[in-house]
């Protein structure tokens, strides 16, 4: 029998639903939303899902944003929204990097949007005791009836380990209302007889909690032993490293995942920087000559200012070096390679780990000029996958684990993630990226002051 398993993934600004086939295909579609709501969302779920033909859905599986928070069952503040900034300081002045530890089993990251700074908001504009929860446990219980969340998307407020929430934090934000905790493998329901009637999905087909978006993609990527490298491309960029153990030590971000230990940082406008791009300069046929790269100017990617490593929300984007000679194609040359030094600028900040490839996936992995560049600058091979939306097909093989297809994820992923084109580094260019590298990691200290300057003169 040839059964389906069912992802949905609610990403930013789109909801993307993938049935898996035990033979392997797959089919999808991608909806995005009208307006950025509980009710938005819901709607982009349900006619994502009635695209596909669900008539034979064995299980679904969640997957979504974290950072958004839903207040009183209607106020939304997404992950890229403002309030925080105060908030995250008051918090790491406050509590000490071991109480953290102790707490929430990894250090607190400088990221706003993680749980406590932004429920700290909640609590200042809302009172105690405000109900908050995120996408995945509302859409989860539009579809059920029932209510639950993971360990991992309530990261930096939950005990990755012992899978509860912090009292001691939870006391410092407020004592909210906050979803109950089971594992991202466990039945959160079954689909109720009005969502069936919308989506198509079978009534009593169950529903497993699944994970936070990120997570749900290292899963849909096979990333599951140490030593594996990743890059996640998309709105923003997850550059990271599988480790054995925390590094309490990090600028960046790391703690528990699954059965290992995570270490990673996130770009803030990778993804705006390739829009940018394409809309502007056109992105395809980029040549990688020397002729090209040697009069292409240096592209800093901070459309939306920029997170890791240099965690600057005034920072913006910054062509340097333009001259007489500089047309369309160096341009977009610069705007591909400013992208592929900010994630190389991670991977420096993690200490340029060893490995053996970097797997890559979402919409800028099938950009093989792009991979090619990345594989001459970390020179590493750069592998693809032949499914690119990974955090949809995660969720799908946490529905097939939680249905006790697989025992685990690690066996579900021999089979559900296939790796796709390869991109060996030549040596080539290594030289040459890596000294125009080292110009553009300077230009950032230079001008830091000045995007604060240039913030004042904005209309």
């Amino acid at each position: 029998m040839n059964r389906v398993y069912l992802g949905i993934d609610l990403g930013t600004s789109s909801v993307k639903a993938l049935c898996r086939y035990m033979n392997g295909e797959c089919e999808k579609t991608k909806v995005n939303y009208d307006d950025i709501s509980p009710d938005g969302w819901y709607k982009a779920v349900i006619k994502a899902v009635s695209e596909l033909d669900t008539s034979e859905v064995a299980a679904v599986g969640l997957s979504s944003q974290v950072g958004t928070y839903i207040v009183n069952g209607a106020d939304v503040i997404s992950w890229n929204d403002s309030p925080g900034d105060e908030e995250l300081k008051t918090i790491k002045s406050k509590y000490s990097k071991e109480i953290f530890i102790k707490e929430t089993a990894m250090p607190h990251p400088d990221i706003k949007s993680y749980p406590i700074p932004r429920l700290k908001y909640i609590q200042r504009k809302y009172g105690d005791g405000a109900e908050v929860c995120q996408p995945k446990d509302l859409i989860g219980k539009m579809l059920t009836g029932g209510y639950a969340t993971d360990k991992y998307s309530w990261r930096g407020l939950a005990h990755t380990e012992s899978g509860k929430y912090s009292k001691t934090f939870l006391e410092t934000v407020g004592q909210p209302k906050l979803p109950p905790i089971i594992g991202f493998t466990d039945k959160l329901g079954e689909i109720t007889a009005s969502a069936s009637k919308l989506s198509g999905i079978p009534e009593k087909t169950p529903v497993y909690t699944g994970l936070n978006d990120y997570f749900s993609s290292l899963v849909g990527m096979g990333i599951t032993n140490v030593r594996d490298m990743f890059d996640i491309t998309g709105t923003s960029e997850h550059l990271g490293i599988i480790e054995n153990g925390l590094n309490a030590d990090t600028a960046l971000v790391s703690g528990p995942y699954i059965d290992h230990y995570v270490h990673y940082g996130v770009t803030a406008s990778s993804g705006a920087s390739l829009s940018f791009g394409m809309d502007n300069f056109g992105l395809d046929d980029i040549g990688l000559s020397k002729s090209v790269i040697s009069s292409a100017p240096i592209f800093l990617p901070y459309l939306n200012g920029e997170r890791a490593p240099v965690f600057d929300g005034d920072a913006r984007g910054v062509f340097f070096g333009i001259d007489s000679k500089c047309g369309r194609e160096n341009l977009a040359y610069a705007v591909l390679e400013g992208v592929a030094f900010s994630v190389f600028h991670i991977y420096e900040r993690l200490g340029a780990p060893s490995a053996d490839k970097i797997t890559v996936s979402g919409g800028a992995s099938m950009n093989k000029t792009l991979n090619t560049l990345k594989a001459e600058l970390f020179d590493m091979t750069v592998i693809t996958l032949e499914e690119s939306d990974t955090s949809a097909l995660g969720a799908a093989m946490i529905a097939a684990v939680g249905e006790g297809e697989y025992p685990d994820i690690c066996e579900a992923a021999k089979e559900f993630c296939v790796y796709g084109e390869s991109f060996t580094p030549t040596g080539n260019l290594n030289e040459l990226l890596h000294k125009r590298f080292n110009v553009y990691k300077k230009l950032y200290p230079v001008l830091k002051d000045m995007y604060k300057k240039y913030k004042e003169v904005q209309l």
